[in-house]
């Protein structure tokens, strides 16, 4: 049977024919690509990575610990795996590879062991299948790069922001998201997850991985925007790495510049505070993005500023006048309370504060002076 003239999900129904068996193609991250159509829903494993469009979490787990993959990566042979459990029946997988580089794997559900016209036919698909992945995956990356140029317009407002949201049919209102890691590389599944989740609820949006961010911008408004990324977030293994940032609601593409810096300012906001598995918005995140806008100041400033002589002061004395101050605000210049935490009796607080003002011309009874050393502190955390 030629198959090279089939879609990847004919190819696959193809296969399932010849084999006799049910038949899910899948890429190097277990990403389901094509599956067979017709069958009964065998088992657990074949239903969640279908649904999901990827190996649901448990089953990877169980296939990676009896060394399925490992096998995968260095032998060209079919596999056969029986795990010997309920959620997963006997399957013959076999490694797909372009020039010697791993593309995909097929799969295939079996009802007991493989014969061996199986292996033999299943041997057979591996150049067919791997042609058409890297056929499929050109026209993805040549669609991506498409996309990814229309949401950099869309991003960036104006003229070019309308058009491009002409083209891609999106309507107000409209809401901008970044997605990024608190610490190290965005993990590289995060944006076609997001992608696959947004298409399983029919949202209407467009995403793009740019720099260092993934940009979502979603045909809704904030609170229903985050309700979708809250659900997300709580699905994604990589939750605890990253950070979840939206802006505010436009009426028009034309303003999507406006919510882009909201999600760019709450997002280095979160990455500041390596507040990893969180989504937030402007609200949430006001008095660290207003302390990351007069770092540069206080920056350029050196020891010139409220915390830079208490810093001195302590540095050259052995005082504790920083810890005392931090703690002061932190209760809301209440003496009692302030002391009680520092477990000194509230005349030597008030000797401290005393000091403060008198050796460092740091009064903390001033408004200002206050407001000053809080934003220094919350830079500091």
């Amino acid at each position: 049977m030629d198959l090279r003239d089939d879609d990847l999900f004919s190819v696959a129904g193809s296969l399932a024919e010849l084999l006799g068996a049910p038949v899910t193609i899948e890429d190097e991250n277990s990403t389901v690509l094509a599956y067979s159509g017709g069958e009964q829903a065998v088992d657990e494993a074949r239903i969640g990575t279908i649904l999901g469009r990827q190996v649901p979490g448990r089953i990877r787990e169980l296939l990676s610990n009896a060394g399925v993959f490992e096998r995968l990566h260095r032998e060209t042979d079919p596999i056969y795996v029986n795990l010997d459990d309920p959620a997963i029946t006997p399957r013959l997988v076999i490694a797909v590879r372009e020039n010697n580089i791993a593309v995909g794997s097929i799969w295939v559900a079996l009802a007991g062991e493989p014969t061996p016209s199986q292996e033999s036919t299943l041997r057979a698909a591996v150049p067919v299948v791997a042609e058409h992945i890297a056929s499929e995956r050109d026209r993805i990356n040549s669609t991506r790069r498409r996309q990814t140029e229309r949401v950099k317009a869309l991003i960036g407002g104006g003229e070019q922001a309308f058009r491009a949201a002409e083209d891609l049919r999106l309507r107000g209102p409209l809401t901008v998201v970044a997605v990024g890691a608190t610490a190290g590389f965005m993990p590289s599944t995060v944006a076609a997850s997001l992608g696959l989740y947004l298409d399983t609820l029919a949202v209407d949006a467009v995403i793009a991985q740019l720099i260092d961010a993934t940009y979502l911008v979603v045909s809704a408004d904030e609170a229903n925007t985050r309700r979708l990324l809250e659900d997300f977030l709580g699905r994604a293994r990589e939750r605890a790495q990253l950070a979840v940032a939206v802006g505010r609601t436009v009426k028009s593409a034309s303003e999507c510049h406006l919510s882009r810096a909201d999600a760019d300012h709450v997002l280095g906001a979160l990455r500041h505070n390596r507040s990893g598995g969180i989504v937030a918005g402007m609200n949430d995140t006001l008095a660290s993005v207003l302390a990351l806008h007069v770092a540069d100041i206080f920056d350029g400033l050196g020891d010139a500023t409220p915390l830079g002589a208490l810093d001195e002061h302590d540095r050259r004395h052995g005082s504790e006048l920083v810890a005392t101050a931090r703690t002061f605000l932190d209760k809301g210049g209440d003496v009692a309370n302030s002391s009680a935490a520092l477990h000194v009796h509230p005349n030597t607080l008030r000797n401290r504060l005393r000091r403060c003002k008198d050796m460092c011309g740091v009064d903390l009874t001033d408004a200002d002076t206050r407001l000053i050393l809080m934003l220094q502190f919350k830079l500091r955390n």
